[in-house]
């Protein structure tokens, strides 16, 4: 009966080592297989967005702000939003040069990085990109702080409100305080 027993027993261990054996052959074959490498995707920073750049769809404010673009406020809102879309985008053009030459200069050394896996000029290229950004930022607030103090006087409390809401949506915090 002890023999029965240990032969049962060294069967059954034999079975289970065979096909561990087998699970672990399949896996090694999967890892050898080749694998084509993918291109990784360009860089693409987006400089408006880290900067707060943003031109406003005065419809939609509007609507977000539960503001009657034919009332008299809603006349007043949308000529307070078109004028400052209109000082945002000559701004931008002013400065376009400089913006796309930080954009341009961050892209290559992201690129660089992730071909080369060298990341450490990482804070040169930081530095170099707040001291380049750090005139048009601060000029920037100050014309979202001059719309938000437009806005406040012109929204009652509750529209004001849905007008933060709707700004903090789209990736701006809003009210910004000195």
């Amino acid at each position: 009966m002890k023999k029965i027993v240990l032969l049962f027993i060294f069967l059954f261990t034999t079975i289970i080592q065979a096909q561990n054996g087998y699970r672990n052959g399949q896996r090694q074959r999967q890892r050898q297989m080749p694998q084509t490498q993918q291109k990784a995707p360009d860089p693409d920073f987006k400089i408006e967005k880290y900067l707060g750049i943003v031109l406003y769809d005065i419809e939609k404010s509007a609507k977000k702000s539960k503001i009657k673009l034919a009332s008299e406020e809603g006349k007043q809102f949308s000529k307070v939003l078109t004028k400052y879309n209109k000082d945002i985008k000559s701004f931008t053009r002013i400065n376009s040069f400089l913006l796309r030459s930080t954009k341009d200069m961050v892209d290559n050394y992201q690129k660089l990085a992730m071909e080369s896996g060298d990341y450490s000029n990482q804070l040169k290229v930081q530095k170099v990109m707040m001291e380049n950004l750090k005139p048009i930022s601060e000029t920037l607030k100050k014309e979202d702080l001059k719309l938000d103090k437009t806005i406040k006087s012109l929204l009652s409390e509750k529209q004001y409100k849905k007008w933060i809401k709707y700004n903090r949506k789209i990736y701006k915090i809003f009210p910004k305080e000195e």
